[in-house]
């Protein structure tokens, strides 16, 4: 069970890994130090990873393999002459990277359209079936299991093979330390995407200081706070709603009160675990990539995408939009640009039609905003109504991204602005306690609301000691009552861990 694996984690696996890790740092000789040190990391992580099975481990040191061989021969292969032979090396290494990914994660959403496709239906059921998108078993194919995290092991592969192949950074001579970055446990399973031009000069000169450690301990208290005391707690009620089985009598009250749930639940899950990877990170004496700031204040959509998953943004803007001419070509070009990094960001996200729509929503008003908004947004003095934009058409995407099919999206957006009560009798009081009430208050506040405007003071305060003592109270607070929610079995899903 989830909570469990959570458990474990905080309290033996992690703890116990620090032990030895800074009893390896009494070790005298700084080379055999750093080496046992990484030893140890690469053990705990090829540990950390074998815990989802070991066909997924062989899986995964398979996709270490190939992506360090393909770093060393393009390094042999530096002349000019050999150019040539240094692209078919990229290409090779990029293709076995994705038929792996497209394999493992897409191979299911492949065989339910043959099926749907193939099933004789007229052209009414067929959309219909495409609609609901579910596996009908007519072809008697096995679904095939996703290993951990393949989306972003496979990323995470691809843009080291592309910088050494451009020439951004030298390819890794060392096996073990190639094989820590590719699996290091902090970040592995949900992100971020770290470069190996970020990540890799960390694995042999990296800094440890007390400063950083206790650092590190607040991400980790407050990424578990976001994760467990507000993520959890409104991800229940938020199943809830979405498991009413008649949708057309939920009533819009309930449908807008489960999509706010929503989207603090997807915020405080995934930004709560890249928090405590970079908490981790610190404790361990590395710096993981920021991924979020602060997204639910952007005033556009463009603006969004800078500051949410924003190693994701990146990785696409810099192997994607930018190698196919990003900005600097003819209008018409720029749009079909935005328009295939989308759609491959909605299909990335997940083997479903509502990613693919996910993705053309966002890539259709991201060339809206090139096209003429964006200057209109600029110019607009309220820039409350910019929010208000951009907020409704996250949380529009967002619909399509918790729906488990397009049917459901549509009768859920029905929903949303039928504005009339549930004819079933329900209303937003059954789904709203104290418990929720103040896990949704703090989620929204918290958003940004309140530290974007504290940030210059925050600046100020950091270091005063009255500030201090309650910063390290509040840490404690957190880290114990999520504990006693995670002990308890506190309801604990993941949304990115799926990815």
């Amino acid at each position: 069970m989830e909570f469990a694996k959570g458990v474990f984690f905080i309290e033996i696996f992690l703890p116990v890994s620090l032990i030895i890790y800074y009893i390896f740092g009494f070790i005298r000789k700084e080379n055999v130090r750093s080496n046992a040190r990484n030893i140890l990391l690469l053990v705990l992580s090829i540990v950390f990873y074998a815990w989802g099975g070991l066909y997924q481990l062989l899986l995964f040191i398979g996709m270490m393999a190939v992506n360090y061989l393909a770093g060393i021969f393009m390094e042999k292969l530096e002349t000019g002459f050999e150019e040539g032979a240094r692209k078919i090396v990229l290409v090779c290494a990029v293709f076995i990277n994705v038929l792996l990914l497209v394999v493992f994660k897409y191979f299911n959403m492949m065989v339910t359209l043959i099926e749907i496709l193939t099933s004789g239906e007229k052209i009414g059921g067929i959309f219909s079936s495409l609609l609901k998108f579910e596996c009908t078993g007519a072809l008697g194919i096995k679904a095939i299991a996703m290993p951990l995290a393949i989306s972003f092991i496979t990323f995470q592969s691809i843009s080291y093979i592309a910088d050494v192949y451009t020439r951004k950074v030298k390819p890794c001579k060392n096996p073990a330390h190639f094989a820590l970055y590719m699996s290091f446990f902090a970040q592995l399973t949900q992100g971020p995407i770290m470069r190996y031009g970020d990540l890799g000069p960390q694995i042999t000169n990296r800094t440890h200081s007390a400063e950083r450690f206790m650092h590190g301990i607040k991400r980790f208290c407050y990424g578990l706070g976001k994760k467990v005391l507000i993520a959890n707690i409104v991800a229940r009620e938020v199943d809830r709603i979405w498991a009413i089985e008649n949708l057309d009598a939920m009533g819009s009250g309930i449908a807008w009160l489960g999509l706010v749930l929503y989207t603090l639940q997807i915020y405080y899950d995934f930004s709560g675990y890249t928090d405590m990877a970079i908490g981790v990170g610190l404790m361990f004496g590395f710096d993981i990539t920021e991924n979020f700031n602060y997204p639910y204040t952007s005033f556009s959509i463009q603006e969004f995408w800078r500051r949410w998953h924003m190693s994701l943004s990146f990785w696409f803007r810099d192997y994607i939009y930018i190698p196919l001419g990003g900005s600097r070509c003819k209008k018409s070009r720029i749009y079909f640009n935005l328009f295939m990094v989308f759609l491959l960001t909605g299909i990335w996200h997940g083997a479903n039609l509502t990613f693919i729509l996910w993705g053309l929503l966002f890539a259709l008003f991201s060339i809206i905003e090139r096209a003429f908004l964006g200057n209109l947004l600029k110019k607009n003095p309220v820039k409350i109504v910019n929010w208000i934009y951009t907020q409704f058409v996250v949380m529009m995407g967002w619909v399509l991204f918790r729906a488990p099919n397009l049917d459901a999206a549509g009768r859920y957006f029905r929903q949303l602005f039928s504005f009339k009560a549930s004819s079933a009798g329900l209303t937003v009081l059954s789904y709203l306690d104290m418990e929720i009430l103040v896990a949704l208050i703090a989620g929204i506040l918290l958003t940004g609301i309140l530290q974007r405007p504290l940030m210059k003071l925050y600046d100020k305060v950091k270091y005063n000691y009255v500030f201090m003592s309650a910063d390290t109270i509040a840490q404690i607070a957190i880290f114990v009552w999520s504990l006693i929610m995670l002990v308890g079995g506190s309801y604990n899903p993941s949304i990115y861990g799926n990815f």
